[in-house]
């Protein structure tokens, strides 16, 4: 019983229970159990890193490695025979016996045959700057994989081998020359990248 009207309080020793009885849930009673249950068949995390990606292979791949180094030298390649092609163009106008000029082709015909000198110039360069940096980087990527290490000797032993196979065709000599000229630039310039290590 209510006692003291509205400013009143509850009577001694009962409380809102006894008046509005709590049921329980049987949903909670449920979701109770459950809980009690899985929590003994909790999967322990596991300490071992995650796999890697399909794309990190890839991209650590010596074929992918191999792939970029011929685009990158490519690149490089048509930006080299450009310069040269324009530096090499030859402006001057020549003069045959007795000081005569030489009659000159029309306009048209000049800018289509430098343009087409230039095209093979930018396509020699791209050719070879392609084939050596695509075998550089592939074997470089051999040799680091089968090494196990990442240090200058692998950057050396694939210049060797690069410069030995561009030059194979000339001979035994050369290959020899072109191994220790390629090895000699390929360590020379991973120690001037590596110097502030």
């Amino acid at each position: 019983r209510f006692e003291g009207g509205m400013s009143g309080r509850w009577p001694r020793g009962e409380g809102m229970e006894a008046y509005f009885p709590r049921r329980e849930d049987p949903d909670m009673e449920r979701s109770k159990l459950l809980l009690s249950f899985f929590k003994y068949w909790d999967v322990p995390r596991s300490t071992m890193a995650p796999p890697p990606s399909p794309m990190w292979l890839w991209t650590e791949s010596c074929a992918f490695k191999a792939a970029s180094g011929v685009l990158i030298g490519g690149g490089v390649g048509v930006m080299m025979g450009l310069f040269f092609g324009v530096l090499g163009a030859d402006p001057s106008v020549s003069f045959g016996p007795g000081g005569r000029m030489v009659p000159q082709a029309p306009l048209a015909e000049q800018v289509v045959s430098a343009w087409r000198g230039l095209g093979d110039k930018a396509n020699w360069y791209m050719k070879s700057f392609a084939v050596i940096t695509a075998l550089f980087s592939g074997l470089d990527c051999v040799i680091e994989k089968a090494r196990g290490k990442h240090d200058v000797l692998n950057g050396g032993l694939s210049g060797c081998a690069t410069g030995a196979i561009l030059a194979v065709k000339q001979g035994p000599q050369a290959a020899g020359l072109g191994c220790a000229g390629f090895a000699a630039f390929s360590v020379a310039i991973d120690a001037l990248m590596h110097q502030s290590d």
